[in-house]
C-alpha cells in the first residue's frame, strides 16, 4: 500500500494569481498576446494583496525598451485602480541580457505544476502493523513528504523570441529551490529572477 503525506506551509493563501492576467492588461492598455518578434513579459503577483506588477521588455525596429507597471487593482468600497509605470534601463547591454535569460532556459522551462513531482522527499519502505476486527496486518507502506509551499508569490512568464514562443508559472521558485537545490528547473527559474533582479534593481528581497 503506498502512502504520501503532504507537508503543507500556509503562510498566506492559494498561489494563483487573484488577479486574471487579461483583467491587468486590459487595465495597463496591453493585448494579451505579445505584439513583437523579441518580447519577455514577467508577470508578479503577491497572493491575495490588490498588487501585481509586470516587467515588459520588447525590440522595436531599432532599440530595446524596457517598462516596468505597478497595477494596485480596484478594491470595491476601499481603493481605485491605480497604476504606475517606470521605464527602466539595464546594467548592461540589453543583447547580453537577452542571451542570458535565453541561457537560462526561458524558452524551455515548463510551469512547477509540470515538475510538481520532483517536488518530493523521498521516504522509506516501512513495514506496518495495523489491526482491524481483532486481527494483526502487516503490509508494507511507502512514505513519502511531499512539499507545498505557499507564501504568497507567484510568476508568470510569456516569451516570444527566435521564432518560438513559451509561456510558464512558477509559484515561490526561491523557496523551493532551498528545499530542492538539485531540480533544474528551479534553478533556471531562479537564475532568471536573479538576471532581472540585478539588471533593472526590481523585485528585490
Amino acid at each position: 500500500m503506498k502512502k504520501t503525506y503532504l507537508i503543507a506551509f500556509l503562510l498566506i493563501s492559494t498561489i494563483v494569481f487573484s488577479q486574471n492576467i487579461s483583467e491587468i492588461n486590459s487595465d495597463i492598455k496591453l493585448a494579451d498576446s505579445l505584439n513583437y518578434k523579441t518580447e519577455i513579459r514577467i508577470y508578479q503577483n503577491l497572493g491575495i494583496t490588490n498588487y501585481s506588477s509586470l516587467l515588459r521588455m520588447y525590440k522595436d525596429e531599432k532599440d530595446w525598451i524596457v517598462e516596468f507597471y505597478e497595477h494596485y487593482a480596484k478594491v470595491e468600497g476601499i481603493t481605485e485602480l491605480k497604476i504606475e509605470k517606470q521605464t527602466l534601463k539595464s546594467k548592461n547591454d540589453m543583447q547580453f541580457v537577452l542571451l542570458n535569460l535565453i541561457r537560462s532556459n526561458i524558452l524551455n522551462l515548463p510551469s512547477l505544476e509540470e515538475i510538481r513531482w520532483k517536488l518530493i522527499k523521498r521516504g522509506n519502505v516501512k513495514l506496518k502493523k495495523t489491526k482491524e476486527r481483532g486481527e494483526i496486518i502487516e503490509e508494507y507502506d511507502l512514505e513519502n513528504n511531499k512539499m507545498l509551499i505557499m507564501d504568497g508569490e507567484g510568476f508568470k512568464i510569456q516569451v516570444n523570441c527566435w521564432n518560438k514562443k513559451n509561456e510558464f508559472e512558477f509559484s515561490n521558485p526561491d523557496s523551493y529551490l532551498k528545499e530542492f537545490p538539485e531540480v533544474d528547473e528551479l534553478i533556471f527559474m531562479s537564475e532568471i529572477l536573479n538576471i532581472v533582479r540585478d539588471e533593472f534593481g526590481i523585485w528585490k528581497e
